[in-house]
């Protein structure tokens, strides 16, 4: 499989391409060519293979260069962009590596993670992965609504780019309908008192995943982008770098109403689901200036900070308890 990237490179929706052609192209025997897009189905990539003629793209690849990411960039912008083909995680990478304005993108990540270290199941050429180094002169503390803030730089880019229904759920799932389309994971390093260097790391469906997932997801395409992956990340890239120069200056609190605003159960019932498998019932009521869920329960308002606990709606048979 260490070859199937590159061997897909050399393929198109629109000719078919023969294995001797990628072989030489690629200082290949046939036999390894034959046995790298043998494996191209576990990319989420489908051939048409013709015994005598070669191999055709079934739906063309939309890969990501990062000169072209580049120049759609303010000239000003402090981004340093850099594109993998593979890897093993991109926050992984910047963990090791801190550097502030640092990006990192992905092709295909081999150990991509969400929240509560559940696997990220990317789609070659169907998502977006990639992950933006950043420091802030406060410490970790003064971060809690960062993952908050970021969840509404990345609806409203995508909104002005036509997927104009992604909303929120707290407190870093990005949603089209009832449907998972992107997350978003914070790293944290540095001292407590500051500065701090975060790590974002955004994972997104351009494209329905082609395997089965836990949960029920969606693609952007089919939601109203029609941008290329490369205009895309560089759109939020942008928005990205403006919008956390806004956080370190006022924090959650200018992104407080935003978030509310796109909150996908704001004002309705929810149940919040512990690891132990206790369940906390009551009303989605916002969120505190510092990003915790403001929940209303029979006893009275909680207030629930970011863990191990996942949100989840109501649904009209299940009875409202608080545990």
């Amino acid at each position: 499989m260490n070859h199937t990237l590159a061997c897909l490179r050399h393929l198109s929706a629109d000719q078919f391409v023969s294995g001797a052609v990628i072989a030489d192209a690629l200082d290949l025997s046939r036999a390894s060519v034959s046995t790298a897009l043998a494996a191209a189905e576990e990319f989420g990539v489908t051939l048409e293979r013709k015994h005598g003629v070669g191999y055709r793209l079934i739906t063309p690849i939309d890969w990501l260069d990062n000169q072209t990411i580049r120049q759609h960039l303010p000239r000003h912008s402090v981004l340093d962009t850099e594109v993998l083909e593979r890897t093993d995680s991109t926050n992984k990478q910047l963990l090791a590596q801190p550097r502030h304005g640092r990006v990192l993108a992905a092709e295909w990540q081999e150990g991509g993670r969400g929240r509560m270290g559940r696997r990220w199941q990317g789609r070659l050429g169907g998502s977006l992965m990639f992950s933006l180094g950043w420091a802030f002169a406060g410490g970790a503390p003064t971060l809690a609504g960062l993952p908050l803030a970021v969840g509404c730089i990345v609806t409203e880019t995508l909104a002005e780019c036509g997927v104009s229904q992604m909303a929120l759920k707290w407190p870093n799932d990005l949603l089209l309908g009832n449907a998972k389309a992107g997350g978003i994971l914070i790293e944290l390093t540095g001292d407590a008192l500051g500065p701090a260097y975060a790590v974002i790391g955004i994972g997104l469906n351009i494209l329905a995943p082609a395997v089965d997932v836990a949960q029920v997801a969606a693609g952007l395409r089919d939601h109203g982008l029609s941008l290329t992956r490369n205009d895309v990340l560089a759109r939020l890239l942008e928005r990205l770098e403006q919008g956390l120069e806004e956080f370190s200056r006022n924090g959650f609190d200018s992104f407080r109403t935003r978030w509310e605003a796109r909150h996908v159960w704001q004002g309705l019932p929810v149940n919040l689901l512990s690891p132990d498998g206790s369940v906390l019932a009551g009303v989605a009521r916002g969120v505190t200036p510092s990003g915790a869920l403001r929940l209303e329960t029979v006893d009275g308002e909680r207030i629930i900070h970011a863990g191990d606990v996942s949100l989840r709606l109501q649904t009209p048979a299940q009875p409202t308890q608080a545990v």
